[in-house]
């Protein structure tokens, strides 16, 4: 009887043509040993480059982030960074290049370690003292960008979603896209107010046209580039109906194919001036589908016409887009479920306070226990269920901890009072403090009261005072 095999085959991005010959040589070489295949197992090596934008600042957080990285910061126990890395590793990516403040890459290295992640991460540094853009941080690592990849993610560090990005990649590639950018419902807060001082900043949204039926993106503006009225451009002549929302989150998660990246951000283009990718390259990629060809017909054209009449398959080669600028195509990907940036103060207080039902959503397959064991809980401390209990975290006696996140290696001492709050790593707790609905960074060392605060320097603390609606941080009094 003729005996069954089983091939698995690393391919490196073959086409279908070279696949199916490669298939037809296996099968002769296997019915020459009066052997047949019963199945084939190719698994194609993804030609997809990851880069992890995580050297920003942090500017509108800046009362958490003067004294850490934004990408360090900790989300229920875990460092913000963990998120996207996790998202990239699901997809099967191995590898993913993170633009990292110059001076952090040994704290971002340790990362993938202290969260049991396995892609592996080079670390780029950039000198965020001149403040540089995502456009000016992508250009400082151009150089990284491998000449035998087809599309690169692009993808910031704040972001925390349920989306699979091999449903992303699959859709970018099965509409043949040049540029798709991820989007989500816009959903306000669930946890409100956040700890501080009641405030109502102003920000717009950002407006994003698409085709309804589609999904492709026709116009993009980002929230602050206009004023309160905003007039669009006759793009285009198409009788499709379009859909104009302010109501869509930019997830700042794009794929893009290589070759149009790389033209945007050499030297004496047109984006050459241009510092930010969502603001600014985004807006012009769009723009460019609709641009005049007003050039001779040359070899480039007759390349393009030949690949368009004989190559039907529904995956672009690199070939579509690196011959010309002009033929491309760039489309929205509608989540429905969870897309949250965490780059403001009340979106990094309500994903914290959610994290308790969320861990399973946006880290699945990621062993990340709402208690962790070597967490030490006291049998007469009192912690609710719907709590976050980090690594190496001490709780004492008498204490009462409801609906709260500790991240790791925290203390609270004996008859402190804990509820609806988020304490940073390795913060302590001293006896006799009650703190409510506040985000603490740095220890209290003196009994106290604290209401609806942030918390960032231990040395604003006076014993036995009560604090409300204030962010108790640094200032040159205190430095």
């Amino acid at each position: 009887m003729p005996a069954q095999s089983s091939l698995s085959e690393e391919c490196g991005g073959e086409n279908a043509a070279l696949l199916l010959l490669k298939f037809l040589k296996i099968r002769q070489e296997h019915k020459m040993c009066n052997c047949y295949i019963a199945s084939v197992e190719i698994k194609m090596r993804p030609e997809v480059q990851a880069v992890v934008l995580a050297a920003g600042p942090g500017m509108r957080m800046t009362a958490l982030t003067a004294t850490s990285p934004k990408c360090l910061l900790p989300l229920a126990t875990l460092p913000m960074l963990a998120f996207p890395l996790h998202l990239l590793q699901q997809a099967g990516l191995e590898e993913a290049t993170v633009v990292v403040a110059a001076g952090e890459e040994v704290r971002v290295s340790k990362v993938v370690e202290q969260c049991g992640l396995t892609i592996n991460v080079d670390s780029a540094p950039v000198n965020t003292s001149t403040d540089p853009g995502t456009a000016d941080s992508l250009r400082h690592i151009l150089h990284k960008i491998k000449r035998n990849v087809d599309d690169v993610v692009i993808v910031s560090s704040d972001l925390v979603t349920d989306v699979k990005l091999q449903d992303v990649l699959d859709f970018h590639r099965a509409h043949g896209s040049t540029l798709t950018a991820l989007t989500a419902p816009l959903t306000p807060p669930q946890h409100q107010p956040a700890p501080g001082p009641k405030t109502k900043p102003f920000t717009s949204s950002d407006v994003m046209v698409t085709e309804s039926e589609s999904g492709r993106l026709v116009l993009v503006v980002a929230g602050g580039d206009y004023d309160h009225t905003l007039t669009l451009p006759s793009v285009r002549s198409s009788k499709a109906p379009l859909l104009v929302s302010t109501s869509l989150l930019d997830a700042h998660l794009y794929i893009v194919k290589r070759s149009i990246l790389e033209q945007c951000l050499a030297k004496e283009s047109a984006c050459q001036d241009m510092g930010s990718f969502k603001a600014e390259i985004l807006p012009y990629i769009v723009s460019r589908q609709f641009q005049p060809q007003n050039k001779e017909a040359g070899p480039d054209e007759d390349f393009e016409s030949l690949v368009s009449q004989y190559n039907t398959s529904v995956v672009m080669s690199r070939h579509h887009t690196s011959a010309s600028f002009s033929s491309i195509t760039c489309y929205a990907y509608k989540h429905q479920g969870l897309c949250v940036r965490v780059n403001t103060i009340p979106t990094y207080w309500d994903i914290n306070r959610r994290m308790y039902s969320l861990i399973d959503k946006v880290l699945p397959g990621l062993s990340e226990p709402r208690r962790h064991p070597s967490a030490q809980i006291h049998e007469k401390a009192q912690v609710s269920e719907d709590s976050v209990v980090g690594a190496g975290t001490l709780v004492s006696e008498k204490t009462n901890i409801t609906s709260c996140v500790l991240a790791s290696h925290c203390r609270v001492d004996p008859m402190a009072r804990l509820s609806n709050s988020v304490l940073a790593h390795h913060t302590a707790i001293t006896s006799g403090c009650v703190v409510e609905n506040s985000l603490v960074r740095a220890s209290l060392n003196h009994k106290c009261v604290l209401k609806n605060c942030i918390v960032t320097d231990s040395s604003r603390i006076q014993e036995g005072k009560t604090y409300m609606n204030e962010i108790l941080e640094a200032t040159p009094e205190f430095v």
